[in-house]
């Protein structure tokens, strides 16, 4: 794990002490909200012949510092992305490095149907009854800074309570991990986490060595209808994009260009 990346885990776990304090985590355990209105993350990914897109919503990325666009609308992304045909919505709640906040989760549920993945640096239970509560339907759980046992504690707690995880791989390793944690949706980050390269074979490399049943998800990289097709046919069941929407002036004409038929 590179520096950069400590820094973030080291921030996050102060930042969630912090909460723990202004409000405890029986707030969230002893509420009847955990288990109202829960969409399926995995149904809405896995609709057969076509790849499926998870569109994500943040300001700003580590390789974007300048942010997206000055007119950050979290309601109105999610509008476009819904009527795009985005099969579901991720949301990045970190603050400091993404821009991100936890209630432009329940922003999203205002406007559109679709599940919410909420994509953070989860690393304590405290985060899994919170994404809950504030209206996840799926969350993310990054293999690189997770232990096994960790992995499956949270996908435990998350079922329990009603939510699914996308468990995020980035090498074999990092697989292996996911797998091990029996893991039913892994998503391969092309994104390398530790020097923030992008490289698309990441997921050629990885896909091969999955169990057929696990639900297939590329991540980052992934900017035009060539890319779509490569994975589809490589046997990818969605993919998370990003920025590559968000950079774009025209943001429904750009999902077109590189989803094609490929939406829903």
């Amino acid at each position: 794990m590179t520096n950069f990346l400590k820094e973030i885990i080291n921030l996050k776990k102060k930042e969630v002490e912090a909460l723990k304090v202004k409000r405890p985590i029986t707030h969230f355990v002893d509420s009847k909200r955990l288990l109202k209105g829960v969409r399926s993350f995995r149904e809405a990914i896995s609709i057969a012949n076509r790849v499926n897109l998870i569109a994500e919503i943040k300001s700003k990325s580590p390789s974007h510092k300048k942010g997206f666009s000055k007119k950050f609308d979290v309601a109105r992304l999610a509008k476009i992305y819904a009527d795009s045909g985005a099969a579901a919505i991720s949301v990045l709640t970190d603050k400091k490095y993404f821009g991100g906040n936890i209630s432009h989760i329940s922003e999203v549920r205002r406007v559109t149907d679709l599940p919410v993945l909420r994509k953070d640096f989860i690393i304590d239970e405290y985060q899994v009854y919170e994404s809950r509560y504030a209206g996840a339907d799926a969350i993310l759980l990054i293999a690189r800074i997770l232990t096994k046992e960790e992995i499956k504690s949270f996908m435990y707690l998350a079922k329990r309570i009603g939510m699914e995880c996308l468990v995020e791989v980035h090498d074999e390793k990092d697989l292996e991990k996911a797998i091990i944690s029996d893991a039913k949706i892994i998503g391969i980050n092309n994104r390398d986490l530790d020097t923030f390269k992008v490289n698309i074979d990441a997921t050629f490399k990885l896909i091969s060595k999955m169990p057929d049943q696990i639900i297939k998800v590329s991540e980052s990289g992934i900017a035009s209808d060539h890319d779509i097709a490569r994975l589809r046919d490589a046997g990818v069941n969605a993919v998370l994009i990003g920025g590559a929407f968000l950079g774009a002036k025209d943001i429904e004409g750009k999902i077109r260009e590189v989803m094609g038929d490929d939406k829903g």
